[in-house]
């Protein structure tokens, strides 16, 4: 017995040691987010129209602060296609975007960018019918079929593309002038806004039949924009009135059953569904719509309205883009204003070299003056020559944030060095960016940023005018992301040709980027300006 015992006890001990080794140890087992959410993402990808020359990519690493790889065609770098106009994140690398070429061109395209960590490593061009004029790519979540707008095809199409064999598969019919799409998250369903005809498309991506035997569904306005719910049971739909009607997905085969909601936001081009908090955001006019969409029938939850824009006159506002972080504390919205909105500045010193006048200011209200704006001088007096109405060709720093802040502007007044007190105030034709900070509890405003301005590039005769920003343009003449980190939040403008960063730990503006240089002229100055950013997402 007493041997048994002994055996026993022995045994004990024995198990005892063996389960404090690792070798039994539970492993917990990391669920990492789905890609393309924008959480998993390390950068920010903006793309930007060059004219008649190929458009670029350019890549901001979110925790550097930098521009970390550009695909556009200078000292070896990969190229685009002419005129992009939309782009998706397909994988963690891998991004699509949509080139439209130039009326009656051969250039439609599709550019596969392929991406090792946060640098394009290289550039695939997928070919389509030539003149078809793609504006719009959509994929599901690492998904190797994309699907893409073809409005001026003799039959508008959607083009089903393998990216897998970098191929145009086939193409399917749909209404007049399609100008959006959204696959279902699971992959099943495909819908399509057809602007022309106020009507939607949809399909099973299975065998690509319709999901409505009658043909397309019938809205009461035209269709501009379109989302799916995370859980694929819902896909929402804004009218160009700003109505936002929901489809009811949830029919394996279909049909989808389609309510117009009465909620309506005017002058909305688009919304931002967050799939964290399952909302919609929905900018437009005067106001952000915040609509709760885990209903069977989206609800309102609140209308912020956008603050004007601060100084003499004071100018109203319209919400242009929006974006929510990852964490789910915040969203942004930008609103512009373009009128004759002045900054004010205090002028301290001025030196003339028979060319240039360089003046030393500090900003007293409105937004910091940039390269571009007009800006009417006056009460310097002496020397003669330095007062009048000019144009800026150059000023340090980003909100002066680079001391002294200064300006030059063409002066050919010679003078030396001196100190003066005036006053200067940036006069038409400017644009004045902010962001309004919003709360997701409750749906407060926290705070509002304002963003350095910059020429309105949509006003015909004026020097800065671009073609692509205007409304006949570019669809997205004002982009929003956030970093999948939730520390930036980013806008990207066509008009200034650049990317403002906003610090959301502190939720300030702290600096901007240009988009590569275009190929047109310079203004003002030796330097080309900047190339225009038409669209912008979080990653990979």
């Amino acid at each position: 017995m007493k041997r048994f015992l002994w055996l026993c006890v022995i045994v004990f001990l024995f198990l005892i040691c063996v389960g404090c080794g690792d070798t039994f140890r539970p492993v917990i087992i990391p669920n990492p987010p789905k890609f393309p959410d924008p959480r998993a993402a390390h950068s920010v990808l903006t793309i930007s129209d060059n004219g008649n020359l190929p458009g670029s990519a350019m890549v901001f690493d979110v925790t550097g602060d930098s521009d970390v790889s550009e695909a556009d065609c200078q000292e070896g770098s990969p190229c685009l296609g002419v005129a992009p106009v939309h782009a998706v994140q397909q994988t963690a690398a891998q991004v699509l975007v949509v080139n439209q070429a130039l009326p009656g061109g051969t250039g439609d395209s599709l550019s596969k960018l392929n991406f090792s960590f946060t640098t394009i490593s290289s550039v695939t061009t997928i070919s389509l019918p030539a003149g078809s004029a793609p504006n719009f790519v959509a994929v599901a979540p690492s998904d190797t079929t994309a699907y893409v707008t073809l409005p001026n095809l003799s039959v508008p199409s959607v083009g089903v593309v393998s990216t897998q064999t970098n191929s145009l598969v086939t193409t399917i019919p749909v209404g007049n002038n399609p100008v959006a799409i959204a696959e279902t998250p699971d992959r099943s369903k495909l819908y399509v806004a057809n602007k022309g005809d106020n009507s939607i498309s949809n399909f099973n991506t299975i065998d690509l039949s319709p999901r409505n035997p009658g043909g397309p569904i019938t809205l009461g306005a035209p269709p501009i924009w379109l989302a799916a719910r995370a859980d694929s049971q819902q896909v929402f739909v804004l009218e160009s009135n700003g109505t936002l009607a929901v489809l009811d997905t949830t029919s394996t085969g279909g049909p989808d059953i389609l309510t117009e909601t009465t909620i309506s936001v005017p002058g909305a081009r688009s919304f931002l569904y967050d799939g964290h908090l399952n909302r919609l955001y929905i900018p437009g006019g005067s106001q952000l719509a915040v609509v709760d969409a885990a209903q069977s029938v989206p609800q309102l939850l609140k209308s912020v309205a956008i603050p004007q824009i601060p100084g003499v006159p004071v100018v109203n506002a319209s919400a242009v883009a929006v974006a929510a972080l990852p964490d789910g504390s915040r969203a942004y919205v930008a609103s512009v204003a373009s009128a004759a909105q002045p900054s004010q500045v205090s002028i301290s010193a001025v030196q003339g070299d028979g060319v240039t006048a360089t003046y030393t200011y500090t900003l007293t209200g409105g937004h910091d003056v940039t390269a571009g704006m007009t800006i009417a001088v006056s009460g310097i007096g002496t020397p003669a020559g330095f007062d009048g109405t000019f144009t800026i060709e150059g000023a340090s720093g980003s909100s002066c944030d680079q001391q002294p802040c200064t300006f030059r502007i063409s002066n050919a007044t010679l003078a030396d060095q001196t100190s003066v007190a005036g006053s200067g105030s940036s006069t038409i034709d400017n644009l004045f960016p902010q962001v309004t900070v919003i709360n997701t509890s409750g749906n407060t405003i926290k705070t509002t940023v304002g963003i350095p301005g910059f020429p309105d590039a949509t006003i015909p005769g004026s020097p800065f005018f671009v073609q692509v920003c205007t409304v006949t343009g570019t669809r997205f003449r004002f982009n929003m992301t956030a970093g999948g980190d939730s520390s930036r939040v980013y806008l990207a403008s066509c008009d200034g040709g650049n990317v403002s960063f906003i610090d959301t730990s502190n939720d300030t503006y702290f600096q901007r980027l240009p988009a590569p240089v275009s190929g047109r002229p310079p203004v003002n100055g030796t330097q080309p300006p900047p190339q225009n950013q038409v669209f912008m997402i979080a990653g990979p």
